[in-house]
């Protein structure tokens, strides 16, 4: 049934239960919701259908043609027009907090229970604080080093898993299909649609398209990327370029026979030069720069 049906059939209250199951699974079921009850405060004017249909019925020669009877239709007209409103006032009143990181650039956010997040290069959070006491929920593209307040939990949703935390330090990386967690201190819950694991410091969770569900210990104290450092174990090239390239405004350009050659190592982030050399010495490979162009290639 189209989105549109089941809002019609929801507002009058004619859902069956499959149908109100797919209505609760629409992404905005939850904004609906919040709208529907702010409608219910609302004082809604009211219409005198019957003396605007006879004024427009005076306007109009209908001849011998048939007529069709407005009054549903315009009862719904009101009552979507009324939505609409409803949901853009909802919109501009919305609380949500959002951070957003450029190329190069890192931050570090202080969220409303005074827990701490670090940003790194091309990567966002977001979090509602009106309803942050009653649910605590962020939203992160991209990778964040966690420092949770003690005593304080929240949720970390990600387009590949979500990180349930309770009084810890971890990092999450959450690039395309790649998902890294690693866990400092204290201990969180990791779900994905594939499982559920529970990491204590000194675990990590990595999932992409090469390694799966892998748990690794004797870790640092903290993610590299947070000295200015980029630090991989067995990562395809494609990714550790796909950090150069957030780390340093540059675009880089490989024969795709050496990206998907395994990279273990470490970049800087202060030296493109260095960065470089780091990265195609351990495959004797050669790069060019032009403006803000890059070329690996073995001679």
């Amino acid at each position: 049934m189209e989105k549109e049906q089941l809002i019609r059939k929801w507002l009058d209250n004619e859902l069956t239960e499959s149908e109100l199951q797919a209505f609760k699974n629409l992404e905005e079921f939850d904004q609906y919701t919040r709208i529907s009850d702010t409608i219910k405060h609302l004082e809604i004017p009211t219409y005198h259908v019957d003396e605007q249909l006879e004024a427009l019925h005076a306007r109009i020669n209908t001849k011998k043609s048939k007529v069709i009877s407005l009054k549903p239709f315009l009862r719904i007209a009101a009552v979507l027009v009324l939505f609409v409103g409803v949901y853009y006032a909802v919109s501009l009143r919305s609380t949500s907090t959002n951070h957003y990181t450029q190329i190069a650039q890192k931050e570090t956010i202080t969220l409303p229970d005074n827990s701490t997040v670090m940003l790194n290069a091309m990567s966002s959070i977001s979090y509602d604080e009106d309803t942050w006491e009653a649910q605590r929920n962020v939203s992160l593209e991209g990778e964040a080093y966690f420092k949770v307040a003690k005593g304080t939990t929240f949720n970390v949703q990600t387009t590949n898993g979500t990180v349930t935390v309770l009084g810890t330090q971890f990092n999450i990386k959450n690039r395309d299909e790649y998902f890294d967690v690693v866990c400092y201190e204290g201990s969180v819950k990791v779900t994905t649609a594939a499982q559920e694991v529970i990491l204590k410091a000194g675990d990590r969770f990595r999932e992409s398209v090469l390694i799966t569900g892998t748990t690794i210990t004797s870790i640092p104290k903290s993610p590299f990327w947070t000295h200015n450092e980029s630090s991989f174990k067995k990562s395809p090239l494609k990714e550790v370029i796909a950090e150069l390239e957030r780390q340093y405004q540059v675009q880089v350009d490989v024969d795709e026979v050496f990206a998907q050659e395994l990279y273990t190592g470490t970049f800087t982030h202060d030296n493109i030069d260095i960065a470089l050399k780091s990265i195609s010495l351990p495959f004797n490979l050669t790069y060019t720069k032009e403006e803000n162009k890059v070329t690996l290639a073995r001679d």
